[in-house]
């Protein structure tokens, strides 16, 4: 289901500020190349040039400062910690205004979906952009303790990923400790997921997501609700502060 102007709405419900406007898609038609009608590379500079300008001039709109280089890093890291906990709030946002009976317990975000670092300074919407180039979506997962425990293996597996609440230690590849929203793993419970509509259809070694009991869309790109919710922060005057509180270690 689509809920119009829900991003608008949830970050009202974070941070009660206003919002921005953010590029979430960029439309071409095809123009013919006939002989009778030819246009000269000038002609073509200036058709193209409000478009053009309209688009870096969003890109290079800056939206955050961080007072450190953001690298991403195993077993955790101030990066991957910064969305994952931003997804997760995002998804609690999202449950309040929907009126779900439920919150999401445990957040995810692939390592491998976080291209780049974001540098120390000035960030901008070009570097949400390249940090995030796929179009994502936010969804939520209801799946059983048997499998969320063999999603958190395979994330100790891989020896760490970005997540948000949740504390996994890592005994060679295996769960030594987890507990899920300060509390002691019980398999015998279900858990919701909120994640990325990728790691969501199996992406990444991630197939047994397929035993999921719920699925819900949000239509929500996860591109646009880091920019949103960088964008209100700096507004407020806060910059971003990495966070490492180890969430996931090496016992």
């Amino acid at each position: 289901m689509r809920y119009p102007f829900i991003l608008i709405a949830l970050l009202i419900i974070l941070c009660s500020c206003n919002n921005q406007l953010v590029v979430s898609r960029v439309e071409a038609n095809n123009i013919s190349n006939d002989s009778l009608v030819m246009l000269s590379d000038a002609d073509v500079a200036e058709l193209v040039a409000p478009y053009r300008e309209n688009l870096e001039g969003d890109m290079s709109r800056v939206i955050s400062i961080s007072n450190d280089d953001l690298v991403r890093a195993k077993p955790e890291s101030e990066l991957t910690n910064l969305v994952a906990d931003i997804l997760l709030e995002t998804g609690v946002a999202f449950c309040q205004f929907a009126n779900h009976d439920f919150m999401p317990d445990v957040a995810y975000m692939n390592y491998g979906g976080l291209r780049v670092a974001l540098p120390k300074g000035e960030i901008t919407v070009g570097h949400i952009f390249q940090l995030m180039p796929f179009e994502n979506e936010m969804v939520l997962l209801k799946v059983s303790g048997e499998t969320m425990e063999q999603f958190v293996q395979q994330i100790a597996l891989r020896g760490g990923d970005g997540v948000a609440g949740m504390r996994l230690g890592i005994v060679d590849g295996r769960i030594g400790h987890l507990e899920v929203d300060g509390k002691a793993f019980d398999v015998k419970k279900d858990y919701w997921v909120v994640t990325n509509d990728y790691i969501a259809a199996g992406g990444d070694d991630m197939s047994m997501l397929a035993n999921r009991k719920k699925f819900i869309e949000t239509g929500l790109k996860i591109r646009d609700i880091m920019i949103e919710r960088l964008e209100l922060e700096h507004q407020r005057g806060r910059q971003i502060q990495g966070i490492l509180d180890g969430r996931i270690y090496y016992e």
